[in-house]
């Protein structure tokens, strides 16, 4: 190598250098850390926001039901269905309980429920099979699920088919709790 080659390498890296002999980064490659630094976080929160909401929004339950709630404690009656699809009210004269179980019927695609007479739910047909029709199930579910600072902590009932999931209210808000809830059968269509 010939002299005036060599100045002219020794002087190209000391302009590609630090004062440390590192070599510096090319100017675009910060902004490209800078890219990488909010994107890869950005992504893991959409497909992480995408795989706990998107269940909810697919899950389409097209059966109703009726179910009986006790809105206290406890309560001096219950309702069950006999062999024959018929519902039956069963009162134990000795219940300390002073309030009566009711009748409510869940619309599934108004999401809403309403109070139902005894005479009223024995006009239903009623499937009392674990799973609907179109295959969803009514469970409850105590969860503490969410992601970073969202909190969805939810003691409640859903409707499940498979991983799509549809919360559902099935009890007043001033009732004591949401595990007083009796199925009684999906309503055949």
């Amino acid at each position: 190598m010939t002299q005036a080659a060599h100045h002219s390498q020794k002087t190209e890296n000391t302009e590609n250098s630090d004062h440390s002999g590192h070599k510096a980064a090319p100017a675009g490659s910060h902004a490209k850390d800078l890219l990488l630094l909010f994107a890869v976080p950005l992504a893991i929160l959409v497909v992480a926001g995408a795989a706990v909401y998107i269940p909810r929004l697919l899950a389409q339950p097209a059966y109703d039901f009726v179910y009986a709630a006790c809105e206290d404690y406890d309560c001096r009656d219950s309702y069950s269905v006999g062999g024959s699809g018929e519902i039956t009210r069963t009162a134990d004269p000795e219940a300390y309980a002073t309030r009566s179980a009711v009748l409510r019927y869940y619309d599934a695609k108004k999401d809403a429920t309403r109070s139902l007479t005894l005479d009223e739910a024995r006009r239903f047909q009623l499937d009392t099979s674990s799973k609907s029709p179109d295959g969803y199930s009514l469970s409850k579910e105590n969860s503490d699920g969410g992601f970073l600072f969202w909190s969805d902590y939810r003691d409640g009932w859903v409707l499940k088919n498979g991983a799509k999931k549809k919360p559902v209210d099935l009890v007043q808000n001033d009732s004591y709790g949401s595990s007083s809830v009796t199925f009684l059968g999906w309503v055949r269509q």
